[in-house]
C-alpha cells in the first residue's frame, strides 16, 4: 500500500466528518419528501459527493494510472461546491415561504438561480468527462473551456446569492418569525461560502499540468503560475484545507445545524395564536334534514370566526400572506 500524502489524509478527514452529516440529513430529507426547494436535497447529495470523492481520491493515489478514479475525484470536488450554492437557493426558498414568494418576481428568482447552478453542473461534469477521455490537445482544451465556464457561473450565482440574501433582510420585518433565524444563518454562512468559491475559481484558472505533444503522447507540462499554489491535486495542502475543506464544512454545519433547529412549524402556531387570518366570503351550505326534525343544518357566516381564524366554504381556514397555506 502506497503512503498517503497530506491530500490523502484530507479526503480521510472528509470522510469522516461528512458521514455524520449524511446520517443527520437523510431523515429529514424524507421527512421533507425530497422537495428541492427545501434545500435538504442537495445537501445529502453534497456529503454523498464528499464521501465519494474522498474514497476516490485515496484509491487514486494507490493507483496514480487510473484516469477514471482522477476523473471521478476531480468531477466530485466542484460538484460539490454546486450542490452547496444550490442548496442555499433552497434556503432562501424555504425563507421567503407564505411572505415574499408571494411576489412572482422572487418566486421565479429564485428557480432561475436553481436552474443557473445546475445548468454549472453540467458544464463542469462535460469538462471532467471530456478531460478524463481526451486523446488530443484539442480535446483537453475543450475541457478547460467548459470547466472556466461553469466555475464563471458558480461566482455568478454567489453574487446573486448574496443579492437575494440582501432582499430578504431588507424586508425580513414580512418574513415569518423563525423563517428570520434561517436567513440569520444564510447571512452568516455567506462569508465562508465567498472563500469557498474564491478557491474553486482560482484553482478551475491553474494552468493545466498534463498536455499532449505533437504525437500524441501525455506529457507533463511546465506552466510557472503564481496560480499552481491553489491546484486541487498538486498545489497547496495547507491552502486546500483552510479556503476549501474548511470553509465548506463550515457552511455546511451553519445550515444542518441552523436548519434543523429552527422550528419552522410554531410560525403557524403563532400566526394562529395571533389570528393572523384574512376573511374570506363566506357560502351558506344546506344539508338534508335529519329524519323527523324537519328543520335544516346550516353552517352561517355568524358562525364563522373560530378561534382567530375564519372558515371557509370547505369548513378550513384561510389564513393571509405571512401563515401557511
Amino acid at each position: 500500500m502506497v503512503k498517503l500524502d497530506a491530500r490523502g489524509y484530507i479526503a480521510i478527514v472528509e470522510i469522516v466528518i461528512y458521514a455524520p452529516v449524511l446520517l443527520v440529513i437523510i431523515p429529514v430529507v424524507f421527512r421533507n419528501g425530497f422537495a428541492r426547494k427545501a434545500g435538504w436535497i442537495y445537501m445529502l447529495l453534497l456529503s454523498i459527493f464528499r464521501i465519494v470523492g474522498g474514497v476516490t481520491h485515496i484509491l487514486s493515489e494507490q493507483n496514480p494510472t487510473d484516469k477514471t478514479l482522477r476523473t471521478i475525484y476531480t468531477i466530485t470536488e466542484s460538484a460539490g461546491l454546486s450542490q452547496l450554492l444550490v442548496a442555499t437557493c433552497g434556503f432562501l426558498g424555504t425563507v421567503t415561504q407564505h411572505s415574499l414568494d408571494q411576489r412572482a418576481l422572487v418566486k421565479t428568482g429564485l428557480l432561475l438561480l436553481e436552474l443557473l447552478g445546475t445548468g454549472a453542473l453540467v458544464l463542469i461534469v462535460i469538462s471532467g468527462t471530456k478531460s478524463g477521455n481526451a486523446k488530443t490537445q484539442s480535446q483537453l482544451d475543450q475541457a478547460t473551456t467548459f470547466r472556466h465556464i461553469g466555475i464563471i457561473v458558480f461566482g455568478v450565482l454567489y453574487f446573486a446569492i448574496v443579492g437575494a440574501t440582501a432582499f430578504c433582510w431588507v424586508n425580513r420585518q414580512t418574513i415569518l418569525k423563525y423563517r428570520r433565524k434561517l436567513l440569520i444563518g444564510i447571512a452568516c454562512a455567506l462569508p465562508f461560502l465567498g472563500v469557498r468559491v474564491l478557491y474553486g475559481i482560482l484553482s478551475a484558472f491553474v494552468p493545466p499540468q498534463l498536455g499532449f505533444d505533437a504525437g500524441g503522447h501525455l506529457v507533463p507540462m511546465l506552466h510557472p503560475s503564481s496560480l499552481s499554489q491553489f491546484s486541487t491535486t498538486t498545489g497547496s495542502w495547507a491552502l486546500f484545507l483552510t479556503m476549501s475543506v474548511a470553509m465548506e464544512y463550515a457552511v455546511v454545519l451553519t445550515y444542518t445545524v441552523v436548519g434543523i433547529r429552527t422550528p419552522l412549524l410554531k410560525d403557524t402556531d403563532d400566526a394562529q395564536v395571533r389570528g393572523d387570518y384574512v376573511r374570506t366570503p363566506t357560502v351558506a351550505v344546506s344539508f338534508p334534514s335529519p329524519a323527523g326534525t324537519g328543520s335544516s343544518a346550516r353552517w352561517a357566516a355568524s358562525n364563522e370566526y373560530k378561534s382567530g381564524g375564519y372558515a371557509t366554504e370547505t369548513g378550513g381556514y384561510a389564513p393571509q400572506r405571512g401563515g401557511y397555506a
